[in-house]
């Protein structure tokens, strides 16, 4: 269960007690860069509550909801969001795709040194401005509402069985 705090519950519209890797907003269906501009919201939040806390129960438990939020942010970008992305027949597109990945080796390479990732969200800031700011409008111009929404609802299933723990169905959806 995520942490709930004013901060992190402005970002979570759907219910008070939603999980943090639920997308689409009530009575709409699942958008691929609305969720994910959701995800970077949220670990920002995230970020920020864990730095403003001395807790060291807090710090470690919002440091977990964090890696958490990482990894199967960063596995459905590279798995759904990524390859659309590659596939568009931009070169455009393929450079964010290679400037994309080679942040996320750079956040995963850090996550094994989570204290200094965490005190440090410039690193994340700066990934996630560059996709809101650029990449998810490139991709919203190549792509129609038919497609996002089709990468939203596969987003939306990767969720879920993420958090379920399925990862012969997440297996399968790569495939």
């Amino acid at each position: 269960m995520p942490i709930l705090t004013e901060a992190t519950d402005a970002v979570l519209t759907n219910t008070p007690n939603a999980s943090i890797f639920e997308t689409g907003l009530i009575g709409q269906p699942p958008d691929i860069l609305n969720s994910l501009k959701r995800d970077h919201d949220l670990l920002k939040s995230l970020y920020q509550e864990f730095n403003a806390t001395t807790s060291t129960c807090d710090r470690e438990r919002i440091a977990k909801e964090i890696l958490k939020g990482v990894n199967i942010h960063s596995m459905i970008e590279e798995l759904i969001f990524y390859p659309a992305l590659r596939d568009c027949g931009s070169e455009k597109g393929q450079e964010y795709v290679r400037t994309s990945l080679m942040d996320h080796e750079t956040v995963k390479s850090a996550l094994y040194e989570l204290d200094v990732l965490l005190q440090d969200e410039g690193e994340f800031f700066q990934h996630s401005d560059l996709e809101e700011n650029d990449v998810f409008i490139f991709f919203r111009k190549i792509y129609d509402d038919k497609k996002i929404a089709e990468l939203g609802r596969e987003l939306d299933n990767m969720r879920k069985s993420e958090e379920a723990g399925d990862k012969d169905v997440i297996e399968e959806m790569v495939e």
